[in-house]
């Protein structure tokens, strides 16, 4: 604990990525990077998790994740919600394109019947950013769209 409401978090992300080679099979590239982190809430402002990656093959990236809850009533609630990954390098023979990697911007709005039992419906919109070409995999497009969803959460 760093203040009142940030916390800071150090630790290790397991990477597990499906990618598509040159002559059009599929691999699983598996990772481990040590992860650096930020995680916390201004006082009635967003909740907040921002987070620095190294790993082998020269890779560096950021993720941030921020929400917020607005209450309409005691029970019905919209959370709009930011995540953004980054990669700033990486030479791994699967390497992912650097710059801004994808991002997804949406909201959710959820009926809390309980504590426990929580209906909700997710609208988002989504890019992300394709694969370098190296000699193991080719190169591909970025990818953008609407994300919608919808299901119930339960807790414990």
């Amino acid at each position: 604990m760093i203040s009142d409401f940030w916390d800071t978090q150090i630790g290790a992300r397991y990477r597990s990525e499906k990618v598509e080679l040159n002559d059009h099979r599929k691999d699983t590239e598996e990772n481990v990077d040590a992860v650096i982190g930020l995680h916390g809430m201004a006082p009635y402002f967003f909740e907040t998790d921002a987070y620095l990656y190294a790993g082998k093959d020269n890779y560096a990236g950021f993720s941030l994740e921020t929400e917020r809850d607005f209450l309409i009533t005691q029970k019905l609630i919209i959370q709009p919600y930011l995540e953004l990954d980054a990669i700033f390098s990486d030479d791994s023979k699967y390497a992912k394109k650097t710059g801004l990697s994808s991002a997804t911007a949406g909201f959710e709005t959820r009926y809390e019947i309980s504590k426990k039992i929580m209906p909700y419906i997710d609208i988002a919109y989504e890019y992300s950013k394709g694969n370098d070409e190296t000699s193991w995999q080719i190169e591909s497009n970025s990818e953008k769209g609407w994300l919608y969803g919808a299901g119930v959460r339960f807790r414990f």
